[in-house]
């Protein structure tokens, strides 16, 4: 059996799609691979034979399709415009389609109406079954894989399938699913469970040989749902990988994504120090501890959110975060608040969105419960810097005075005297061991890359070129090693600029023609006495 595997593409000029920047630059795909196909690849017999195509690299051809058999697609919410379009090509030829990855979860009638074979929630249990009904032709299959897979049995994903693989700067490595913590409107904890598994420290070492043996040379990107989940077996991994990298070499560096808890564990952040793991994403969402208690994201309170920046750089990570606006309660002084905290945060790439009620998600339910949520704005569950909030707000804003706020902030944030403010402080106070030599020589290991990069930040690039060079020749002098951070945030500094006009755009033509079940002049006045105490009780019963 011939399987044709596709992963959709991230929308053009969404948040996390800098291919087209990539390309300016002369860089390879920052955008990683699809882990979720790889995984299932190895589940396969050998008797079926796989071709991968990700088209956020390449598209597929005429003869792929009609080689094919069966077309597997797997995508999260981000790629359902292209998903549409992957759907399209099958059934143009003919072919039966099966589909799998947090998609499902989120519009399982979307699938439904689209694929001969379904997977709700983990693949590998369900993978023999799901063989055998592929060799049987049984279609209009809907399997339910549950939360619980051994993560300790999954076996190795299939990278050679990639080859080459130089054509990603990014390769992803999953060593655990799940999250303890509950965040109103997160769909993870909804997917995969509060109860974080893991692999063995061994399983991953594997998989970073593997990739060594396969010629990868880049990044590696933990892609947990939150890599301290469980800190007792992150810091064992921190241990494994610190000794691997050191025998052989330190061929890779590493970033993953976990709570601004990690700040309060001295020994976690020495160990990620130790296994050169050097960037990190956090979810800080808002700086108001009132909103956090509201929508449960316990992990964040408690401390000075900027003290705990301070200390994670202090251990040379690096920090990228996210920020979420929307939350009942708010009022119109919270835009500056986002403002005053992400430019005194000093994270260069802070992804700003509005909150989405993700379907089949505690928020949705508890919105649909209230008669707030929007059911007809699905579409708006996509893409969080562009779409709006798919519900009625609670508080003191309508959905256009959100709107209207919002594009002026994300302006100001990636204006470039803000931007280059922002980050210089932070970048000063990242602490890696490292003198100009060794600070450059990441840089200069991809010459052609970094002079098209140089040519385009510091003389393409009007507006931002003398802040980029007074910037540039600042952190050659005071702290060298901080470089390839440098780089790493003028590199998004120059997408997500383009990201701020582009969410203009959209929005002014939305607001022009808005959707008919949208209602953007309405929101529902918070009684401050009886809603204080609903909140109260709503953080309490986490």
């Amino acid at each position: 059996m011939n399987v044709l595997m596709i992963y959709p593409k991230f929308n053009g000029r969404g948040f996390w799609n800098t291919s087209s920047i990539a390309k300016k630059f002369g860089h390879r795909r920052p955008t990683q691979p699809a882990l979720g196909l790889l995984t299932i690849a190895s589940y396969l017999p050998d008797d079926f034979k796989i071709r991968l195509v990700d088209r956020n690299v390449t598209e597929e051809s005429e003869s792929d399709l009609q080689w094919a058999d069966i077309v597997f697609l797997s995508l999260m919410n981000a790629q359902i415009g292209d998903y549409h379009h992957c759907v399209l090509r099958a059934k143009e030829y003919r072919k039966p389609i099966a589909v799998g990855g947090p998609f499902t979860h989120a519009y399982p009638e979307v699938v439904a109406a689209d694929a001969d074979w379904v997977c709700f929630g983990e693949a590998e249990d369900i993978m023999n079954e799901f063989i055998d009904d592929l060799r049987a032709d049984r279609r209009g299959k809907r399997y339910q894989g549950g939360n619980a897979t051994n993560m300790e049995q999954v076996r190795m994903p299939r990278f050679d399938l990639l080859m080459p693989l130089s054509e990603y700067d990014v390769m992803p490595i999953q060593f655990s699913r799940g999250c303890p913590f509950q965040c109103e409107f997160c769909d993870i904890i909804e997917i995969y469970g509060r109860v974080p598994r893991t692999k063995t420290p061994y399983q991953v070492i594997a998989e970073l040989a593997y990739l060594k043996s396969l010629g990868f040379k880049g990044i590696i990107s933990l892609v947990d749902d939150n890599f301290i989940g469980n800190k007792r077996k992150a810091k064992l991994l921190l241990d494994h990988i610190a000794a691997w990298n050191r025998n052989e070499g330190s061929p890779f560096s590493f970033v993953t994504e976990a709570s601004i808890n990690l700040a309060d564990d001295e020994e976690l952040l020495r160990k990620m120090a130790a296994a050169n793991l050097d960037g990190v994403f956090i979810g800080i969402e808002t700086p108001d501890e009132n909103l956090l208690k509201a929508t449960k994201k316990i992990q964040n309170l408690g401390g000075n959110a900027l003290e705990k920046l301070r200390k994670i750089r202090e251990c040379g990570i690096h920090i990228a975060a996210g920020f979420i606006i929307g939350f009942d309660g708010e009022d119109h002084e919270i835009f500056e608040r986002q403002r005053s905290f992400i430019q005194a945060s000093g994270i260069g790439v802070s992804m700003l969105g509005f909150l989405v009620a993700i379907p089949h998600t505690q928020l949705s339910r508890r919105l649909e419960e209230e008669g707030r949520l929007l059911k007809n704005l699905t579409c708006l569950a996509t893409e969080q810097t562009i779409d709006g909030i798919n519900f009625v707000p609670k508080g003191k804003l309508s959905k256009r005075e959100y709107f209207s706020n919002y594009v002026e902030l994300l302006s100001k944030l990636y204006e470039p005297n803000s931007f280059f403010e922002r980050i210089v402080p932070a970048l000063l106070s990242l602490k890696r061991k490292s003198n100009l030599q060794s600070g450059l020589k990441p840089l200069f290991s991809h010459f052609a890359m970094v002079a098209r990069f140089f040519c385009v930040m510091g003389f393409l690039n009007r507006g931002a070129r003398r802040r980029f060079w007074k910037t540039f020749f600042t952190i050659v002098r005071k702290n060298p090693a901080a470089l390839g951070a440098f780089y790493h945030d003028c590199f998004h500094f120059y997408h997500l600029r383009k990201h701020a006009h582009y969410v203009r755009q959209k929005i002014s033509t939305y607001l022009s023609n808005p959707s008919p079940d949208d209602v953007l002049d309405e929101f529902i006045p918070m009684d401050a006495r009886t809603d204080a105490v609903e909140m109260k009780a709503f953080a309490a019963s986490s």
